[in-house]
């Protein structure tokens, strides 16, 4: 656990959830039991406890991890009080580690992030982490650009369709993070304690505004993805009866052959012209006959 301190706050920086760290907040601090169950154990749902002291939070931002192309959750929880601002990561995020090293080294980023007290400083912390989520959502509109791309250009294949699932799981699990977090942000709108003043609505409210945004684009996206995917779909369809249409072809177009060579394979005597060794030839430029014959209506018809 590290910490920062400017005039009468105090900024505790938890960079995961260790058990160490949760025995240290257990002891140095009047937690509800609760709470410290809440961060020592694994992904919680968002949520906002008003005590009369302290508030206990929980928010969820997206984290877009290059290597594998997908949204994962990055959970923040957060104790405040009048005189401090405890935040304890769970999952993967630079951006509040990058806060904590400017507001430790930098004079002026420090007063301009802690001095307006500890409910101002809450605001900071989330309105730079919810503007860091745009990043995330500008990387799933790339995705979708390439989709569209690959979708009109003809050029799709098995990387297409899982390209789409892929990027419409990010979708969902962008919508179940955006979802709670406007309400759990709603709540500190509404809020009025000694430790959020209800002052600080606006700027909260501010942080509601971005929220509808992101999810604005969000459920925008979805629809766009919804339709991307049907297109895919009938693509694959269309392919599927061309290649159905042209061996249906072929198969209609051995069975003349077929009826010949079963024809004569049996061992009758007395079959029409088997003792012309040349009639055969003239059967077999008969049949192929028949089969360009078949082709041309086909191919009239637009049937192949």
């Amino acid at each position: 656990m590290k910490a920062v301190t400017h005039k009468k706050v105090t900024w505790y920086y938890v960079p995961e959830n260790s058990d160490r760290a949760v025995k240290k907040l257990e002891k140095d601090f009047s937690f509800h039991p609760l709470d410290i169950e809440d961060i020592s154990n694994g992904p919680q749902q968002p949520k906002t406890d008003f005590y009369k002291d302290y508030l206990f939070a929980i928010f969820h931002f997206p984290h877009y991890h290059n290597e594998e192309g997908r949204i994962h959750v990055f959970e923040l929880d957060v104790f405040l009080s009048e005189d401090y601002v405890i935040t304890v990561c769970k999952g993967e995020n630079s951006r509040l580690a990058d806060l904590f090293g400017r507001v430790s080294s930098d004079d002026e980023y420090r007063e301009e992030m802690m001095g307006e007290g500890s409910g101002f400083f809450l605001y900071k912390l989330l309105a730079a982490l919810t503007e860091a989520s745009w990043s995330a959502v500008r990387r799933i509109g790339s995705q979708m650009n390439d989709i569209e791309e690959e979708i009109y250009g003809e050029d799709t294949g098995k990387g297409t369709v899982w390209r789409i699932a892929l990027t419409r799981r990010n979708l969902i699990r962008l919508r179940r993070i955006l979802d709670p977090q406007l309400v759990v942000v709603g709540s500190l709108v509404a809020a009025d304690k000694p430790y959020l003043k209800a002052a600080l609505s606006v700027y909260f409210d501010d942080i509601r505004d971005t929220l509808n945004r992101l999810a604005a684009i969000t459920a925008g996206n979805v629809e766009v993805m919804n339709t991307l995917h049907n297109v895919n779909e009938s693509l694959i369809s269309q392919r599927t009866n061309d290649v159905i249409k042209l061996l249906t072809f072929i198969s209609v177009s051995l069975l003349p052959l077929t009826l010949l060579t079963g024809f004569y394979g049996m061992n009758v005597s007395g079959l029409p012209f088997l003792d012309h060794p040349r009639a055969v030839w003239a059967l077999f430029g008969i049949l192929f006959m028949i089969i360009f014959a078949s082709l041309a209506i086909f191919r009239r018809k637009d049937w192949v």
